[in-house]
């Protein structure tokens, strides 16, 4: 790493310089330039040896006469090999780990750093049943990849076919206790398709359960699962927003494709669970390309923290579906907190917070991505110092969460 640094003194002689740890005065590692008084001196820094990461490098020189000078600091980042990594090998286990490396090699056929490799597990020696197969890679460096597990199913004869299947999508009735499907053409290996009707879709569900169920035994297989699923309405929702205008809430949705639609509840909610209807806006007539519609709700008599809102979308046949939820945040009066200073490095306080209730308040700070990076109770000091040196440079949101009100303010880390 090769750095220079301006000096102005008496005659510069020599300098130091030292990586995270200071050995002390003249005992770190030596730089001798060509005397002078007024220069740039350009030097070498030895970085082997230092981990990956982020590191503080530390400068000073001595003049003819003896002295150092002020200490000067530079930050500084150790980056991973730029070398590709490949991987080159693999293994796997069923049920239980023997450790890394020992498990039963799977054989990489052209390795790279991303592959699509097939490999043969023997399950010679299994009892019949359910088991767990486990695999992970191993890069050029010796570096192993997360663990992966499939389920798997050892089974007593290989020509047993698939009869029936069952599906549910929230609750579990039991084996073949749920909604039934039957093939017409059992067979020990395909793909199985088959209709569910959209209005047999319970209103929020987005995860549909599956299972098959054998010819020979009548044995049930692992139940299987797929997300996504919907008993969306045929239309498009493109937008919904919800904002605070002094004691009104304003919404605005945007849809497309609309067939059918018969009009869309407004609902609300304090908890984003328990909802109840407060308005109604009918659907508008023909199929436009876009539709846009408003509502606006009164919230003059709602008590401060979050206001929840949702739109039930109906049809003419009576099914519906939900839109995302959308919040506004109604602050408390007279419950003011402060945040300083902001922007803030390495600490901030939180202040003037008498009339909330600490003993039960937390403190949640996000990123700007809405990942929580700070998760903690208020203590029993008269003000709360946060350490902020594990954050990065940036802004976050930072909300005091009581079992009654959130305060949010943000906060600008330097």
């Amino acid at each position: 790493m090769v750095l220079s640094f301006a000096a102005l003194s008496q005659n510069v002689v020599q300098g130091e310089y030292f990586i995270d740890a200071d050995a002390g005065f003249g005992n770190n590692t030596l730089v001798t330039f060509t005397p002078s008084a007024d220069n740039s001196f350009p030097f070498t820094a030895d970085l082997t040896g230092l981990q990956p990461g982020y590191h503080k490098l530390y400068i000073r020189t001595k003049d003819s006469d003896g002295n150092w000078s002020l200490t000067t600091r530079r930050n500084i980042e150790i980056l991973t090999s730029g070398t590709k990594s490949t991987i080159i090998s693999g293994e796997y286990f069923i049920d239980a780990d023997p450790g890394f490396g020992l498990g039963t090699p799977i054989n990489i056929s052209t390795p790279d750093s991303i592959i699509l490799q097939n490999f043969t597990a023997i399950a010679t020696g299994l009892p019949e049943g359910y088991h767990k197969l486990y695999g992970r890679l191993i890069d050029n460096e010796g570096n192993w990849g997360i663990t992966f597990r499939r389920n798997i199913e050892v089974y007593k004869s290989a020509t047993t076919s698939v009869a029936k299947a069952e599906y549910f999508f929230r609750t579990d009735l039991g084996f073949g206790d749920c909604t039934p499907v039957t093939f017409i053409t059992p067979a020990a290996d395909g793909s199985f398709s088959f209709n569910i009707p959209r209005n047999t879709i319970p209103a929020g569900a987005d995860t549909l359960f599956i299972r098959v169920q054998d010819d020979l035994e009548n044995r049930w297989s692992v139940t299987q699962w797929t997300n996504g699923v919907s008993g969306a309405l045929p239309l498009t929702l493109l937008n919904f927003t919800v904002i605070k205008n002094k004691d009104n809430a304003m919404l605005n949705w945007q849809t497309t494709r609309e067939v059918n639609t018969a009009y869309f509840y407004i609902q609300r909610s304090n908890d984003a669970i328990n909802f109840t209807t407060v308005g109604k806006v009918q659907a508008k007539a023909g199929n436009s390309l876009q539709n846009n519609y408003s509502f606006t709700d009164n919230i003059a008599l709602q008590k401060a923290g979050n206001v929840y809102y949702r739109l039930q979308m109906t049809d003419n046949d009576g099914t519906f579906a939900y839109s995302r939820i959308a919040y506004i945040t109604i602050s408390a009066a007279g419950t003011p907190i402060s945040i300083y200073p902001n922007p803030a490095h390495n600490y901030f306080v939180i202040d003037k917070y008498e009339n909330i209730d600490a003993a039960r308040a937390t403190i949640i700070i996000r990123d700007i991505t809405g990942h929580t990076v700070v998760n903690q109770k208020f203590n029993h000091a008269n003000r709360q110092k946060i350490n902020i040196t594990a954050l990065s440079k940036g802004l976050y949101i930072v909300s005091v969460v009581t079992p009654e009100h959130i305060f949010t303010q943000k906060l600008l880390i330097e």
